[in-house]
């Protein structure tokens, strides 16, 4: 299998610690894809463009032995489970599989709300909209204060959890490396006044899906050749199996 994703290691992949907990780790040809640079480094070049094999051009997109391209992060995790020689982490259907996958859909929309923020201030910041700011920041306040309130009865690592750890890192991320202050919340730190979750989150982030990649660096071939070339051996093995 050939993951296409952004090596940036300084936040939790979701896709990355399910891909090692469901035991593919070994299996998976990590392709590094970066959406904003071209050959020049340039910001908007196509130099990393996947759209050949994923007409949204983004990523992760995951291509298969077979050549089948499957794109948009949940999707990918669902995969990875169903084939996993490991652990599951998608439980069966009843309570505890609608608890994970509303904590993943919770997850998710923190760290893509997270993204529309940091793209906001990318601008300078008199062209931000403040509004951006304003309409999320109430929703990851409520979020996490009943995570808070959750966290001491969360048994075992699901979907959930790992969408939590992407999300929340991120968020984090952002406010403490990014120069760009904040408009509503500058000195933002999602740990302040939530022990429980940032206890568990302390924990979590020891686990060996999250230990072999957070915060280490990407060593494979990250140039755009490399890029295009596995996008070609892609598009090779559908036209192969005819997929």
């Amino acid at each position: 299998m050939k993951l296409f994703y952004s090596p940036f290691h300084t936040f939790v992949h979701k896709v990355l610690v399910t891909a090692h907990e469901c035991g593919h780790w070994d299996e998976i040809d990590f392709v590094a894809t970066f959406p904003f640079k071209n050959l020049d480094g340039e910001d908007q070049g196509d130099a990393y463009s996947i759209a050949a094999i994923n007409p949204l051009d983004k990523v992760p997109t995951l291509a298969t032995d077979s050549g089948q391209v499957i794109f948009g992060s949940q999707a990918i995790c669902e995969y990875l489970d169903a084939h996993s020689t490991a652990r599951k982490l998608y439980p069966a259907p009843g309570p505890q599989r609608w608890d994970a996958i509303t904590r993943l859909a919770l997850g998710d929309t923190i760290f893509e709300t997270t993204v529309q923020m940091v793209a906001e201030q990318w601008q300078e910041p008199e062209q931000w909209n403040i509004r951006v700011f304003e309409s999320l920041w109430p929703k990851y306040i409520r979020s996490l204060d009943k995570l808070e309130s959750q966290a001491p009865g969360w048994q075992g690592f699901d979907i959930g959890h790992a969408a939590l750890l992407h999300a929340i890192s991120y968020l984090g991320f952002r406010a403490e490396f990014y120069e760009a202050k904040d408009p509503i919340h500058p000195d933002f730190r999602w740990r302040d006044g939530r022990p429980a979750l940032s206890d568990w989150y302390d924990e979590a982030i020891q686990r060996p899906s999250v230990t072999a990649f957070y915060n280490v660096d990407f060593s494979g071939d990250s140039s755009a050749q490399r890029c295009q070339q596995a996008v070609r051996d892609v598009l090779a093995l559908q036209k192969e199996n005819k997929t």
